[in-house]
Formats: structure tokens, sequence, C-alpha cells
């Protein structure tokens, strides 16, 4: 579930916007001293986040998954008591028909249908419920990455950065540009989560 939560925001946080090699009288020779500095020798207006911690720290996000883990848990288990209790009553069939123990041959016919149809509610039941939680996961995933999205162009309107990257779209950058911890805060106050949710 980390897994999910880690890479759900693998294409929403880079706002493409162009960096402008403005400086008067500079040649295409000087292009890559551009991208480190500016004309003042300043940094560039960029900035980064971490999207692997920013979910982390995100504590509505962690939030989102704990509910999710814990319903598919107990879904499971009762899946599991389910399947376990219909073994015990198929085994306890086997024994009655291998004894000759049932009344007649039409009762043991449909104890075995019976047996038979609640096997295949099982197994609908499962697949439906196995669906309902894969639907739960994309509906939480998308939530997230709107979250983190409307937040940092909101965050950026006052922060006036000209691109802000995923990390991981990088092949090196200074954690100098990194505002990973400045977006967790601000969704965390603008979106706090109901209860405390320790990292795992």
């Amino acid at each position: 579930m980390r897994k999910i939560l880690n890479t759900l925001c693998v294409c929403v946080l880079v706002a493409g916007l162009s960096i402008v090699t403005a400086c008067s009288g500079k040649e295409s020779a000087n292009v890559a001293a551009v991208v480190t500095e500016n004309c003042d020798g300043h940094k560039l207006p960029i900035a980064y986040v971490d999207t692997d911690s920013l979910v982390l720290l995100y504590n509505y996000a962690q939030e989102l998954e704990q509910k999710l883990v814990d319903k598919i848990e107990n879904d499971r288990a009762n899946l599991n008591a389910r399947a376990a209790s219909l073994a015990k009553r198929q085994e306890d069939f086997q024994r009655k028909a291998q004894n000759n123990a049932f009344l007649s041959e039409s009762s043991m016919q449909q104890q075995y249908e019976a047996l038979l149809k609640e096997q295949e509610r099982l197994q609908a039941d499962a697949a439906r419920i196995d669906s309902e939680n894969m639907q739960s996961q994309q509906q939480m995933m998308q939530e997230i990455a709107d979250d983190i999205r409307l937040y940092i162009e909101e965050y950026n309107k006052t922060a006036g950065y000209e691109v802000i990257l995923q990390k991981a779209a990088t092949i090196y950058i200074s954690s100098a540009y990194d505002i990973t911890a400045e977006i967790a805060e601000g969704l965390n106050n603008k979106k706090p989560a109901t209860t405390t949710t320790e990292t795992k």
C-alpha cells in the first residue's frame, strides 16, 4: 500500500513552464550557465517536491491509506472465516456421504447443491469486494493527487516559481530547491487529518 501512495503523484507535480533565458547579449554557448544561475548570479525561480516524502508527511493521505488498509484486512478476515466455515461443512458432507449417513439420496443432493451455491456466493463476494477495494484505492489516489496539485497551484500564486519539478523526474538537483516540507505543512494546515496517524 505504501508503494501505491508513493507513486500516485508521478505526473501531477510537474508544472511545465518554460525557463526563458532572457539575458541581453548572451550567446547560445552560455545557455548551460543560465540553467543554474540567472543574469544576476542568483538561483533561478525553480523548486522541486519529493513526492515519496510528501505523501508520507501529508497526514490526511496517511489517514486515508490506513482506513483502506483496515477495510481490506477486515474484508479478508471475514472472507477467510466464511471460507473456513464452508470448508468444515464440506468435510462434514464428505464424511456423511462416505458413511452413508444421509436419510435419502435426495437429502444428500440437496445439501450438496446448497454447499455448491454457498461456494459460488463466496467466490462472487470475494471478486466483488476486490473490485470495490480497487475502486476505492483509485479514488483515494485521485483525491490525494488532486489535493497536492491544487494546493501547489494555490501556493505558487504567491511563491512565484516558474517551474516546480518532481524530484524523481530529475537526474540531479540541489536540495536548496526542495520545498517538500513547505508543501506538506501547507497541505496539513489546509486539510488536516481527523485522527493522528503515525508514519509506518
